[in-house]
């Protein structure tokens, strides 16, 4: 029992020397405040350590705070690794899309040379099967003639824009969704076929 106080005393002791040490480094401004805060529960953590092995032997503020720490950065990690995530998801999701477009217009463009092409890919993650799916595909087709004008609504509230494209079927617009949908592996129901 003396030995553990004797341990305690020059626990307090040496903790007492550091805070002073560490009080008459710190410069005088705003930061000299919340240092005293952390040195003050640095002393008071040194005088209570023995009191809580009182009533716990097994209790070590070390490992506490260890595992205390290691809890933090756990979840700060989780969160962090979390938003890493979904922003690769995102990005993923956006490069995957601008290059279907890309690769859906020159494959076109070979395949039917006639005409010239838009397409717009619409896409999602799915969390369950960890992929991409394609859930639109919009083929804007343009012959040879010029193009139609759009029409814009002014001064309406709802700030529509009525492009007027109606989706096209024939023959050409069937061929096309039937090409597409087996290059791209792909229902051809996702698929329409608009004339731009």
């Amino acid at each position: 029992m003396l030995q553990v106080l004797r341990e305690w005393l020059i626990g307090i002791c040496t903790a007492v020397f550091f805070i002073t040490a560490v009080e008459i480094i710190l410069p005088d401004n705003s930061l000299k405040k919340y240092a005293k805060f952390v040195l003050g529960l640095i002393l008071i953590t040194v005088f209570i350590n023995p009191l809580i092995k009182v009533f716990d032997r097994n209790f070590d503020i070390n490992t506490y705070t260890s595992n205390a720490i290691q809890s933090l950065d756990a979840k700060k990690t989780e969160n962090e690794f979390q938003k890493y995530k979904e922003k690769n998801i995102k990005d993923t999701l956006e490069v995957f899309k601008l290059n279907l477009q890309t690769n859906c217009e020159k494959k076109l463009k070979e395949k039917y040379p006639d005409s010239n092409y838009k397409v717009q890919v619409d896409a999602s993650y799915d969390d369950n099967n960890d992929k991409l799916v394609i859930k639109d595909i919009k083929v804007g087709v343009k012959d040879g003639s010029i193009e139609r004008i759009k029409k814009i609504k002014i001064g309406d509230d709802s700030k529509t824009v009525d492009n007027g494209d109606k989706e096209i079927n024939n023959e050409k617009s069937q061929a096309i969704k039937k090409y597409l949908g087996d290059e791209l592996n792909v229902s051809k129901d996702v698929i329409q076929v608009y004339k731009i």
